[in-house]
């Protein structure tokens, strides 16, 4: 990679602070010499490095993201501490709590080990279904924890005085990015203007702050202002060798988990779980996962109660209510009457006045709006240049593909947009990563170019980075979209088509010794497949199953 420090000093705007935005900033000043000022629209007040209900999600870093944090030895390592270890894909144990109080609860199966040596690997992967990595591990961290490990690897860096500097400004919202013309009518940098996010829109007066920069980066969502801004740009605005404006106008497909409404309700710390037949309760802990099930079972009644693993056994339990929009809970809004249609459809636990949860959080909880998971989306368009080639814009993370969570691959994707962003700017041919037997990514030739300008650089990213992300979307769509046990008629229908396919497809592999390939859900957990391989091999299958079906009519109609 670039010796970022016998490089010139450049300038680049991040924009957007959460785990993609802090990350790029660290590669942009450590591997290639930029100052950085991140630029965030929430205020000071409003740190990302607080645990905060409305934002209790929990990240599973697997070997992608991991691709990214091992950069940076002592983050990393600071990620291992604080998280919760998972291996593999069927690595993770839970417990399902049964609905009825007279059931016992399941015996708990243990995690599988965090560490393991060659011979237990080896032992795993013989058991696994051909094309996935038994040995791959995952981190579980809540999203609070994430950002704050990024922030104090932010705060080491600028202590170090090696590479350039990073600046968080927060409290600035993106109003425009445009290139902007010297005297001799050339553009050479970019001028992102913000305004006070404290402002009104109402407001007679706007406080608005110029910067400028040779790069910008758009890390600000799923509803990107950066990406708006480029979609929105006239004509000639920059350089004629860019894709089309009309390319950063998203592509949206909806999947079964689309638009599905989510809030968390906080559970006390090690709360008890009563038991069956004068059995002692359970005492939850931390790093288990649970599945609390409830009575109701109806298509606008079905609850459960998700925790995923966490590290702290001292802190709140974030549970996750995932529903569809249509659910009577959602015209709930007052906490008394929340707390009673909780402790019906869950009678296994104590949610009486004055039991596991305080009449606070019921309020709280009955009056969150919470969120939904957005429809699966990208955009075709990744990066911009002007006409000088020596400045652009490129996006990252949300602001260029949103998908529910089903697959597991949120931020992960995110942090490989950085480090595919990374090869591209320090000049290799190849800036994606895969290891598949019909591509040379890892062949010798595939090494820095002689062309590395900020045009060619930003060029190469959006040719061989956009079709993954197309690819990326498309394993969104059809990877696991029932897993959240979607209660319509219509769900538990398709869900046992889903199933079946995914079934017949682990036996084939099964019986034809791996060469016919496991579903997509489980290639994807091979960190050494892109994901344009990883569907390309599913492709594979599928042709081969409608040959074997169209075969087999032809044979029954020619009888």
């Amino acid at each position: 990679v670039i010796n970022a420090l016998q490089q010139p000093r450049q300038q680049a705007i991040v924009v957007g602070s959460g785990p993609v935005g802090v990350a790029t900033s660290l590669i942009l000043a450590t591997n290639h010499n930029y100052d950085v000022t991140l630029l965030e629209s929430s205020p000071a007040s409003s740190t990302q490095t607080k645990y905060d209900p409305t934002k209790a999600f929990l990240y599973n870093v697997n070997g992608r993201g991991q691709r990214l944090t091992k950069m940076f030895p002592e983050m990393h390592q600071r990620m291992v501490e604080r998280s919760v270890i998972s291996k593999g894909f069927g690595g993770t144990k839970l417990t399902i709590v049964p609905a009825d109080p007279g059931e016992s609860i399941p015996e708990q199966k243990a995690n599988v080990p965090a560490a393991a040596d060659k011979e237990d690997n080896d032992d795993d992967n013989k058991s696994m279904p051909s094309g996935e990595k038994a040995g791959n591990v995952g981190f579980w961290i809540p999203r609070h924890e994430m950002v704050k490990l990024m922030v104090e690897e932010i705060e080491e860096h600028n202590k170090r005085g090696l590479g350039g500097t990073i600046t968080l400004c927060t409290g600035q919202e993106c109003v425009s990015v445009v290139p902007r013309t010297n005297e001799d009518g050339e553009s050479d940098t970019v001028v992102v203007t913000t305004k006070d996010a404290s402002s009104s829109s109402s407001s007679q007066e706007i406080s608005t702050n110029e910067y400028n920069a040779n790069l910008v980066i758009g890390a600000d969502g799923m509803n990107s202002k950066v990406r708006q801004c480029l979609h929105n740009a006239p004509p000639g605005t920059w350089s004629s060798n860019c894709v089309k404006s009309s390319k950063f106008q998203p592509k949206t497909y909806t999947s079964p988990a689309s638009f599905l409404r989510i809030k968390v309700l906080q559970l006390p710390p090690q709360f008890e779980i009563p038991d069956a037949d004068g059995k002692p309760p359970l005492k939850t802990f931390s790093q288990d996962i649970y599945a609390i099930r409830s009575v109701n079972t109806g298509p606008r009644t079905f609850l459960s109660l998700g925790l995923l693993p966490m590290k702290d056994n001292e802190a709140v339990r974030p549970t996750n209510i995932i529903t569809r929009p249509d659910h009577g809970i959602w015209k709930i809004t007052n906490g008394k009457s929340m707390r009673e249609y909780f402790q019906q459809a869950f009678p296994r636990l104590n949610f009486q006045e004055g039991g596991l949860i305080s009449n606070q959080e019921w309020d709280r909880f009955a009056k969150a709006e919470g969120t939904r998971f957005p429809p699966c989306q990208y955009s075709p368009g990744l990066a911009v240049w002007d006409e000088s080639g020596r400045s652009g814009v490129a996006l990252v993370g949300d602001s260029i593909h949103a998908f529910s969570p089903d697959i597991g691959q949120g931020v992960n994707a995110g942090l490989m947009d950085v480090v595919c962003l990374d090869r591209a700017l320090a000049g290799f041919d190849d800036v994606e990563s895969g290891n598949d037997n019909d591509t040379t990514a890892n062949d010798k030739t595939k090494k820095q170019t002689t062309s590395t300008t900020l045009e060619a650089n930003l060029q190469r990213y959006q040719k061989q980075h956009a079709p993954e992300i197309a690819a990326l979307i498309r394993l969104a769509r059809f990877g696991a979209p029932y897993q959240y046990k979607q209660p319509h008629r219509a769900d538990r229908a398709l869900r046992l088509v889903w199933t079946a396919n995914v079934a017949m497809r682990l036996l084939l592999n099964k019986v034809s010794f791996g060469v016919i390939q496991p579903p997509c859900i489980i290639l994807s957990q091979n960190e050494d497949l892109t994901f344009r391989q990883v569907m390309r091999r599913a492709d594979r299958t599928t042709a081969l199953l409608k040959t074997i079906v169209l075969a087999g009519l032809t044979l029954w109609a020619k009888r």
